[in-house]
């Protein structure tokens, strides 16, 4: 019986509620992996050794039976995939067993199908995203491991891909009241949301360090299922890549603009350009997600990224000192709010109502912001060579990860 122990006790402990008697679960081996006595726990259990050697259909161990280690009651042998998964074993008098065998049997082999269902969900869950993190982000070059345990899981390792990465991230500080399940809950919806809807677009999807990975491979079938054709190609030599990429991009576009509309939360995407090896695009797709955490734009292209690729390049120590000589006069406390609003104001292009709205704010607000950031640095965005310097210091503050980076 393929089954964790605590899983095992919770089924014990299901059954034994119903009946209010002593209950003990057996695996194939005989032994008590399971029971509401601790101390039977690891002991051999003779009577369900004659269950599943002599495949009975129920063994009752009465007080005058002298069977070693093993008390008067019940046993039932537990059958999944048609052979004997198990054994239930009830402690006491059957004759004053209010619950019928059978449905006792039944009941124990419904909990221990859904369980092994579950739980061999849960490991292929964690081998895909082993094996996602190993072709994803340590791969070195594609070996024949490499290959067969991508066909395990229905991916080419070979094809080269469109890679997006998404992140749920608050669009604005959420109240103290609000509950951390309540968030938690949210970021599920919008997750599953994601997904949903990237696997309408063709992609292979899943969970890779609390980031959404969307996987498009770079194929015509892919491309006719999102167009609705039939027509089937013999070769990929007419596939188009950048029409697939422009599709790609809409969809998560609409998608993003979905989740603003309808939560106080956003969703971040970076998308890769064109098709390429998974772990090329992988990385191309993280750096441009890293850039959209901090921007007020939602979507963005690694191949429409230009400074902001050799920005990642610059040593820490430069780094933090051209910060800090330019946004060391702004207070801690309003750091936040006076970064976030030059991002949008750069990010619109110096649209002042367009920038505003994204940050849900009022555009004097956002004009007050902008001309306290002029008065605290000496720098104003709205001067082309003052814009060019708080342009440049606003995308070093923060690290490739997209973490914040310290003034000093």
């Amino acid at each position: 019986m393929q089954i964790s122990l605590e899983n095992a006790q919770r089924i014990v402990t299901e059954i034994s509620d119903v009946l209010g008697e002593d209950v003990n679960l057996m695996d194939q081996s005989a032994i008590i992996i399971a029971s509401t006595d601790p101390n039977r726990v690891g002991n051999h259990h003779l009577g369900a050794e004659r269950i599943v050697v002599e495949e009975l259909d129920r063994l009752i161990i009465r007080p005058t039976d002298k069977i070693p280690g093993v008390r008067p009651g019940l046993n039932l042998p537990i059958w999944v995939e048609g052979r004997i998964a198990g054994v239930l074993g009830i402690t006491g008098n059957p004759a004053t067993f209010t619950t019928p065998a059978h449905v006792l049997q039944k009941m124990t082999e419904i909990l221990l199908r859904e369980t092994l269902s579950r739980e061999r969900a849960q490991r292929h869950g964690r081998s895909y995203t082993r094996f996602l993190q190993a072709w994803l982000r340590d791969a070195r070059e594609v070996t024949r491991e490499l290959v067969t345990e991508g066909g395990d899981f229905d991916i080419d390792v070979r094809s080269h891909y469109i890679v997006a990465t998404a992140q749920v991230l608050h669009r604005s500080p959420m109240g103290a009241h609000t509950m951390i399940a309540t968030r938690q809950a949210e970021v599920d919806r919008i997750s599953e949301l994601a997904t949903e809807r990237a696997r309408r677009l063709g992609a292979t999807t899943a969970l890779l360090d609390s980031r959404i990975v969307m996987l498009f491979p770079c194929t015509d079938d892919t491309t006719n299922q999102q167009s609705g054709s039939t027509h089937e190609h013999e070769t990929n030599e007419s596939f188009d890549s950048d029409g697939f990429l422009t599709a790609i991009v809409e969809g998560l576009e609409n998608t993003a603009e979905h989740v603003r509309s309808t939560s106080p939360m956003r969703l971040v995407v970076g998308i890769s350009s064109g098709d390429a090896p998974a772990p090329e695009a992988m990385s191309q797709a993280e750096r441009a997600l890293s850039y959209g955490t901090r921007s007020a734009v939602d979507v963005h292209r690694y191949d429409q990224l230009t400074l902001e690729i050799l920005l990642a390049s610059i040593p820490e120590r430069e780094r933090l000192s051209f910060i800090s000589r330019v946004f060391g006069g702004i207070p801690a406390e309003s750091r936040d709010d006076t970064l976030r609003s030059l991002q949008a104001y750069f990010d619109t292009n110096g649209a002042l109502s367009h920038a505003a709205q994204l940050l849900f704010i009022h555009k004097n607000t956002l004009t007050g912001r902008l001309n306290k950031l002029t008065e605290l640095t000496g720098l104003d965005p709205r001067r082309t060579s003052d814009a060019s310097i708080l342009w440049l210091a606003l995308h070093l503050t923060q690290d490739s990860t997209g973490e914040p980076q310290p003034l000093a």
